[in-house]
């Protein structure tokens, strides 16, 4: 187990992501910065010299003027030449009014896996509605089943606060799950109940598969010894702590 602070170089975040197998599948699920991870994530990847395609398993927002965006039926269908490009994005269909994109099924994208044009694919997996933390519902997450990583992503800014419907998204299985109720403190203890809970954080993940907990929105929050203890009371493979808009985006990192 290795804890790291103040982490300058992004090749270690891509490290604890990528996978032996090509392309290497990363969906993203939980509440609180999951489009801001994916998006930093893409431009890493692509600065590396990976070639990337974006997509998601059920809304999300478009991404940036300067990925092209292709609309299809099924991606595992489209020409190798469309592939070519350090980074795209591939949805089913675009919502004009809520300026959102859907996605595809994941056994759709299970089937990208042998697209071998491709070096990384990054999948927003959840849905959470703006809300910094979640649970998952009975038809949450839709996580590929060929994904070699899931980052399960959680709002930091909402520790030591009271939470309730008002900022929990799903708050009955939220409560269902941490035994909190509508006004207690949001603690440690019963974080670590939400990640470690089968039908929490991580539900649905892939046997074998990476798991990765970031806390994100948060640039100081608990020391090192902290962060290893919260390792020791999981099954996650590594605890990212930061806030993604920032520069860097994780400030400490431990793995096992």
């Amino acid at each position: 187990m290795s804890i790291t602070q103040n982490i300058p170089d992004t090749d270690v975040l891509l490290c604890d992501v990528s996978a032996f197998a090509t392309p290497a599948i990363i969906s993203l699920v939980g509440a609180g910065g999951k489009t801001s991870t994916l998006f930093r994530l893409a431009g890493l990847f692509c600065h590396s010299g990976r070639r990337v395609l974006i997509t998601t398993t059920t809304q999300m927002y478009l991404p940036d003027p300067s990925c092209p965006v292709t609309l299809c039926r099924d991606p595992a269908q489209l020409p190798a030449e469309r592939f070519q490009s350090p980074l795209m994005a591939c949805f089913s269909g675009w919502n004009a009014a809520r300026n959102k994109v859907r996605g595809f099924a994941p056994e759709i994208i299970d089937r990208l896996i042998a697209q071998q044009d491709l070096d990384v694919i990054l999948i927003e997996a959840d849905g959470a509605r703006g809300f910094a933390i979640k649970a998952p519902a009975e038809h949450e997450p839709c996580i590929p089943q060929s994904s070699s990583c899931v980052i399960g992503v959680t709002g930091g800014n909402l520790f030591g606060k009271p939470v309730g419907p008002d900022n929990v998204h799903r708050w009955t299985h939220f409560a269902a799950i941490t035994g909190l109720s509508a006004g207690d403190q949001l603690d440690l203890p019963a974080m670590r109940r939400l990640v470690q809970h089968p039908q929490g954080l991580f539900k649905g993940a892939p046997p074998g598969c990476r798991r990765i907990w970031f806390i994100n929105r948060v640039s100081q929050y608990e020391n090192q010894q902290t962060l290893k203890e919260m390792l020791e009371a999981t099954d996650v493979d590594a605890i990212w702590q930061g806030a993604v808009q920032e520069t860097p985006p994780v400030t400490r990192r431990v793995v096992r």
